[in-house]
């Protein structure tokens, strides 16, 4: 029993410390890199686009990565991304080209995918549904620290020269240190062909579309907001300092929320959290600006829109289980990286053909397409049950 219950620790603070990482990675290189192509005169289509390449990584693996993450073992599938993650920090520092970038940013995305997919898979097996939700609120929480530390990182280096990137280096070999105490034993070890892809799709559209979404819109408002901040007058400091606002919210009130998951309809909670953050972004203009208010607003969105991730993968470990939920986990990352691909390309061309003050009502209408995705799954389900 002592045995188990220190394996199961060990395991859990791997986990948080990997979504710390992950996270991290995200909530520092889009602002920073947007920065930087920005002020080289690179238009936000090609900015948009070189976010892509670092998310198309998790789509590209996904067929093969739950085999890859089997055979390997979880924790040795997040030791050499964490690796290959410092690596590609120090070299899109050293090499600051648009060109070069796209290729770097690929490998980054790709070791970004197999941290979030392995994490996921252990933290689903080690979590108890009756604790999932506040397990899944500190896993969230962490992950909400990582984007925090990255435009903050920003404030304190600045975003020119190689600096912010070996600081980050820096900062996730640091994380990583708790994956290099696990052994090689965190999957179950089944050698069964991983469970359907598609099949995982059918069974909860609706949670595979929510990260799509999710990912769009986060994605694409780390990626954007400092130039929209900065396009209302805001300066970069502080637009950098309320999307460090912004992810400490998911920090604080994800843990209440993971709370309140374990006591209500999981379902009904997430179409809440929905709702509020599409409404969040239509009143972003009239809120963000204010010295009070602005970042009160930006706490509170922060916590509400990413308790949207940590529920689909609250509700991924409630409906499957072993070789099913390796695959679900892997489709789930992999659905991250086309929301990826996707949120900051539109929101860019968006924002290019509309203006910078577009992007909150570009990020909003996301939410209001997924919206009938959601009512049509949870109708369908209701009428099988």
């Amino acid at each position: 029993m002592l045995r188990i219950n220190a394996y199961r620790h060990r395991g859990l603070i791997a986990v948080i410390a990997s979504m710390v990482i992950v996270n991290l990675v995200y909530g520092l290189t889009l602002p920073l890199l947007s920065l930087v192509l920005d002020a080289q005169g690179i238009s936000k289509t090609v900015i948009g686009l070189s976010i892509v390449a670092q998310a198309c990584a998790g789509v590209v693996i996904a067929p093969f990565a739950s085999r890859l993450i089997k055979r390997l073992g979880a924790a040795r599938a997040m030791q050499a991304a964490t690796v290959l993650a410092a690596a590609m920090l120090i070299a899109l520092g050293m090499v600051q080209n648009v060109y070069a970038w796209f290729p770097m940013r690929f490998m980054l995305g790709a070791a970004a995918a197999i941290l979030w997919s392995a994490s996921e898979i252990v933290i689903n097996e080690l979590a108890g549904d009756n604790w999932r939700g506040r397990i899944i609120g500190v896993y969230g929480s962490a992950g909400a620290a990582g984007f925090a530390l990255g435009p903050l990182v920003l404030v304190i280096t600045g975003t020119n020269g190689l600096l912010p990137f070996a600081v980050t280096a820096g900062l996730v070999a640091l994380a990583s240190v708790p994956l290099f105490w696990l052994r090689g034993e965190e999957t179950d070890g089944s050698d069964d062909d991983a469970f359907g892809l598609m099949r995982v799709f059918r069974i909860v559209p609706h949670i595979m579309l929510l990260n799509l979404t999710y990912a769009a819109a986060v994605e694409a408002f780390i990626a954007f907001f400092p130039l929209f901040g900065i396009h209302i007058g805001l300066g970069e400091a502080r637009s950098l300092s309320l999307l460090t606002t912004f992810a400490l919210g998911g920090v604080f009130l994800q843990l209440p929320l993971g709370w309140l998951a374990d006591h209500m309809s999981r379902t009904r909670l997430l179409l809440t959290c929905v709702l509020l953050t599409m409404f969040g972004f239509i009143a972003m203009p009239g809120m963000i600006g204010s010295p009070v208010a602005g970042p009160v607003f930006a706490f509170s969105l922060g916590g509400i829109e990413g308790m949207i991730y940590a529920l689909g993968v609250i509700l991924l470990g409630q409906r499957f289980r072993g070789a099913e939920l390796a695959a679900a986990s892997v489709l789930y990352t992999g659905m991250w990286g086309a929301g990826t691909m996707i949120g900051p390309l539109v929101v860019g061309a968006g924002m290019d053909l509309l203006g910078n003050e577009s992007m909150p009502y570009l990020i909003a209408s996301f939410f209001a397409c997924y919206l009938p995705t959601y009512w049509y799954s949870r109708h369908r389900l209701n009428s099988a049950t």
